[in-house]
């Protein structure tokens, strides 16, 4: 059965003829592409290139069981699958959204948070700059202060 379903296609008829119900793969003995309707799933069967026999995969998310279905209920799993592939890229998109939402928003957050260092260094500048000044004017008002108690000594250094 496997030898009637199983077809040789050249790359350009795969593009063209193959069914979203058909299994694609490759044989594991020379890489020939293979196709296959979808009842030929976990048969073996020879490839059309080489010759060898090989075991047509079964794809994910299917089980033999699922060859047991009608027609009707392969139907409804396939437009259900394609309603959930639906939702699934437009909740895709919408991540993709807030993805880039964030991204800029974090790079925002970068550039202010370089800002306020920027800044940051500047106030620490100014803060020691602040207590150069101030030991300087302690030290002035020390030598005044010294000055009136004793202002002998202040003659003493205007004298000479």
């Amino acid at each position: 059965m496997a030898e009637e379903i199983i077809e040789e296609k050249t790359h350009d008829e795969m593009e063209t003829e193959i069914r979203d119900t058909d299994i694609v793969f490759d044989c594991p003995y020379c890489n020939h592409n293979l196709a296959i309707d979808f009842r030929g799933a976990g048969l073996q069967t020879n490839c059309v290139n080489c010759g060898e026999s090989v075991l047509v995969p079964i794809p994910d998310g299917m089980e033999i069981s699922d060859l047991d279905l009608d027609q009707t209920e392969i139907l409804k799993m396939l437009f259900a699958t394609r309603r959930n592939l639906k939702t699934a890229l437009i909740r895709i998109s919408e991540l993709e959204e807030t993805i880039q939402i964030e991204l800029d928003r974090k790079m925002k957050t970068e550039a202010a948070s370089s800002k306020y260092a920027v800044q940051l260094e500047e106030l620490n500048n100014l803060c020691k700059q602040q207590a150069i000044v101030s030991e300087k004017f302690a030290s002035m008002v020390k030598l005044a202060l010294s000055t009136i108690k004793n202002p002998s000594q202040e003659d003493a250094t205007s004298k000479e």
